[in-house]
């Protein structure tokens, strides 16, 4: 049984191992150029926390308070721990809201980035084995410690590598289904040990319907990925004692760049609402300011000599749009409100 312990306080310069990614892969490439708010669809696995790290965000999600209270079952996720609390989650918490973090996944994903709220950090997708929810209780704080792969022969070996090979994220057993996220970002963190791990890779569903898998990260590795905008899966993984990986959902920090993003859950509605609000205001107050800029340049007091007043620094029709666009964000987020 583990317990949240006197647990260290997240330490950037102590719990981080940040590289940048080695490659990524566009979304032309998977042709879908046009579509998102980046150029970057996923990036290759990158260092991103230690050992010591993972361990930490561990005790965290393995807790009893975590798994009893804050774990869910739906058709996208057999088992998924989330909405947890600063209090129940503090150094998941601190972790994911620190700028050495933000600053990180900004950069792997080429855009600036924000969580979204607190609400969506650190989510967390537990592979179920034989021993179900009861078994996940059992894991261990430390990755792989006490878990083992099982003894297989070679022939076990080449029989899941098949069965990896043919997964195509079809399959009931599948870690999530196919999806897209609600959030226009994900950071998907490795929080097990997979060095013996056949499979779980993340396949990506391309333009023209044909799939593509990534490569997994492994333990402390993440990978960051435009989820909103790439319908994706993760697959089984065979060969392994355990498959937990940790998911934290971003939007762009610039007010003006696009948020897609959509919720369905009631217990999220107080921070849903206040996001999108604030993200309103933001945009209203940048967009104001890009205008008293424009007449700045252009001169003259507000009733000028053509009586205009300024107004000719508006373009009508593109006002209009944007307006619009703005009633239509405001929409949506009356409409993902839950009773």
């Amino acid at each position: 049984m583990t317990t949240i312990q006197p647990a260290a306080v997240f330490d950037p310069a102590r719990h981080l191992c940040y590289e940048p990614p080695a490659s990524r892969v566009t979304m032309e490439e998977l042709g879908l150029k046009d579509v998102g708010i980046s150029p970057y669809a996923v990036t290759a696995p990158f260092p991103l926390f230690n050992l010591e790290g993972v361990t930490e965000l561990r005790r965290n999600i393995l807790s009893d308070e975590v798994i009893d209270k804050f774990t869910v079952s739906s058709y996208i996720s057999a088992f998924q721990g989330r909405e947890f609390t600063k209090n129940v989650a503090p150094f998941v918490h601190a972790a994911w809201t620190s700028p050495e973090v933000i600053r990180a996944v900004s950069e792997a994903a080429g855009i600036d980035l924000v969580p979204v709220m607190e609400l969506e950090l650190g989510h967390v997708n537990y592979q179920l084995g034989e021993g179900g929810k009861a078994g996940v209780k059992l894991s261990p704080i430390a990755p792989g410690g006490g878990l083992t792969a099982p003894s297989v022969t070679v022939s076990d070996l080449a029989h899941y590598q098949a069965l990896a090979d043919a997964e195509d994220g079809s399959g009931p057993d599948n870690v999530v289904v196919w999806h897209h996220d609600a959030y226009p970002f994900v950071c998907v963190l490795m929080l097990s040990d997979v060095s013996n791990m056949i499979g779980g890779e993340t396949a990506l569903q391309c333009g023209d319907g044909s799939i593509r898998k990534a490569r997994g990260p492994g333990v402390g590795n993440c990978v960051v990925m435009q989820g909103r905008h790439v319908k994706h899966a993760a697959l089984r993984a065979y060969n392994s004692g355990e498959r937990i990986t940790m998911v934290t959902s971003f939007r762009a920090r610039d007010p003006l760049v696009h948020d897609g993003s959509i919720t369905k859950r009631n217990r999220i509605n107080y921070q849903w609402t206040v996001y999108r609000m604030k993200l309103l205001a933001e945009r209203f107050t940048a967009m104001a300011n890009q205008l008293e800029a424009q007449k700045a340049a252009v001169g003259g007091d507000a009733d000028d000599e053509d009586g205009k007043g300024g107004s000719e620094i508006i373009n009508v029709p593109v006002c209009q749009k944007w307006l619009e666009e703005q009633i239509a964000y405001l929409t949506m987020t009356g409409s993902q409100l839950m009773p």
